[in-house]
């Protein structure tokens, strides 16, 4: 599992939701103006020791015109031991006081926490690596082939860098180190950061098997400066890593992202769904060849009249994308209800929840009471399914951040989970069917990618998708593995309603046969063949 990791005013988290990096903006504005406050109080200190020290040097510059004869007058001499005593103490006691200390205090309470500053680089080593992008696109403001204006200077790719280097991707750090290395422009900034970009670049070349490079990187570094304790020990722990075969004439031409998998190659879950989500894998023509989209009127006298609009994904297990299934009008309440109720969304493990860079969004949860709303919406998604809602879970609400994603999982709970106490109100029974509301469209990536069927649902503002999460005899099925893309650009709104098996048996009753075991499909592919070979002997025989 690739691992990419703000904490901010009074514990609030921006960088998971887009909606939360808009008030995250809001704050920006507060602080400008603390600091403007913290400026203003400054400069009239500063303009008042200005005119104090301008009449000074006036009286000081009369003195000496007079000479001797100057301090005949007792008025100068009282003037002169004013200013050394009453004024040259109020001038010490205005240098002495911290003006601007309430807006300067007001100023650290809203700046937000490094946290933060991580879960952004996160985002972008995500995107850069789920949707195979190059470091030097991103770090010309280059977005999957759209350009969005903002350059990253040379600091910016270091940090990024050694954020990849931390949580050990050293391709993508190589990439990065490369690109700070050529946007260095002269200056004490540029003497600074060069050693640490090649420090970089020795770890980074030797964990990639490049020991030629790592040699020669070592080598300029030293010219720039005397190796440190910590550096002289990395490069010679790396040299004793290889064993006594190392030679420093072993050379690797290091690409920024690993080979494809070719299609019978085996890869991991996270492999599929970044292939998935990239487009590198999508299911082939004869496989599309039987689906068809239409209008439902089947699951209810209402649809005679205004029937839904349907398009087949996946026959099994069964996916099917509802268009223009919710309103704008139903949007905006939605919003409203959710404005101050967001929260850091939370992963469910064997035995607890917890937050997880597994998931990168913030979470609302809202009862069907909440909103009448959302009662009309569970109405409609009983009528489109044809599922009974009296046990659904509370309604989901999920906007994504920089980056925003939630890795291939499960909908479904495993047993261990539920016997846990981890599932609330177990006696509904396991989640049957989601049903995901899309409330936004997105303008760069962020669909939904369910990695074994190697299908990739891109959001559609309106639209909804429906799929079953078990088996007809109540088993989880794994092929619904699914997880939501990465965000390239824009925010990503949506609503899921996880319905419960409680109350579903006259709905979708049980299969004659165990179809975790065996599908229809192959039962039928079966009959078919006995039929055949029957055909064939009843032929022989006559």
């Amino acid at each position: 599992m690739l691992q990419f990791g703000l904490r901010g005013v009074s514990g609030a988290e921006f960088f998971s939701s887009i909606h939360m990096m808009t008030k995250a903006f809001e704050y920006e504005q507060k602080m400008l103006r603390q600091m403007q406050k913290f400026l203003n109080n400054n400069q009239q200190k500063l303009d008042f020791l200005k005119d104090t020290l301008r009449d000074f040097e006036s009286e000081r510059n009369e003195a000496r015109e007079w000479g001797p004869a100057y301090f005949d007058s007792p008025v100068n001499k009282y003037l002169l031991n004013k200013r050394l005593t009453v004024d040259w103490q109020r001038v010490e006691n205005l240098m002495e006081t911290s003006t601007g200390e309430k807006p300067l205090k007001r100023l650290q309470e809203l700046r937000i926490g490094k946290g933060e500053l991580e879960g952004a680089l996160d985002g972008i080593l995500r995107l850069q690596f789920v949707y195979r992008l190059k470091a030097k696109d991103l770090a010309n403001g280059i977005l999957d082939g759209v350009n969005y204006g903002t350059q990253l200077n040379s600091e910016h790719c270091v940090d990024i860098a050694r954020l990849a280097l931390r949580d050990q991707h050293p391709r993508l750090a190589h990439s990065w180190l490369l690109e700070a290395n050529e946007r260095l422009t002269s200056g004490e900034k540029s003497l600074e950061l060069k050693p640490q970009i090649l420090a970089m670049l020795v770890q980074a070349k030797a964990e990639l098997g490049d020991l030629r490079g790592m040699n020669e990187t070592y080598q300029e570094l030293l010219q720039i400066q005397p190796a440190s304790e910590e550096h002289r020990r990395n490069y010679e722990s790396f040299l004793l890593a290889q064993g006594d075969k190392v030679s420093l004439n072993e050379s690797q031409i290091i690409e920024e992202h690993g080979p494809i998998p070719k299609e019978d190659e085996v890869v991991t879950p996270f492999q599929a769904f970044c292939l998935t989500c990239s487009g590198h894998w999508e299911p082939k023509p004869h496989e599309l060849r039987d689906l068809r989209c239409g209008y439902l009127t089947e699951t209810h006298p209402f649809l005679w009249i205004a029937p839904f609009k349907v398009e087949e994904l996946n026959h099994d297990p069964l996916i099917l994308l509802f268009h223009d299934v919710i309103y704008q009008s139903e949007i905006d309440a939605i919003k409203e209800l959710t404005r101050n109720n967001l929260n850091r969304g939370q992963v469910t493990g064997l035995n607890s929840s917890s937050v997880s860079n597994v998931r990168t969004s913030q979470t609302s949860f809202r009862p069907v009471t909440a909103h009448k709303v959302l009662e009309t919406i569970d109405k409609r998604v009983g009528i489109m399914t044809d599922l009974n809602m009296k046990y659904a879970e509370d309604h989901q609400f999920s906007n994504y951040g920089i980056g925003g994603h939630y890795g291939e999982h499960y909908d479904w709970f495993n047993q261990i989970t539920i016997d846990s106490g981890v599932v609330s109100n177990p006696e509904h029974g396991n989640r049957i069917a989601t049903v995901l509301f899309y409330l936004s469209d997105v303008t760069q990536g962020g669909g939904t990618a369910f990695t074994y069927l190697k299908k990739l649902v891109k959001p559609k503002k309106y639209s909804a998708v429906f799929w079953y999460n078990l088996h007809a005899s109540g088993v989880g099925d794994l092929r619904t593995q699914h997880g939501a893309c990465p965000i390239i650009a824009g925010s990503k709104w949506v609503q899921n309603r996880w319905i419960r098996e409680l109350g579903q048996s006259d709905r979708r009753p049980c299969e004659y046969w165990d179809d975790s075991l065996v599908t229809k499909s192959m039962i039928m592919e079966s009959l078919k063949k006995e039929k055949a070979l029957k055909a064939a002997s009843d032929s022989q025989a006559i």
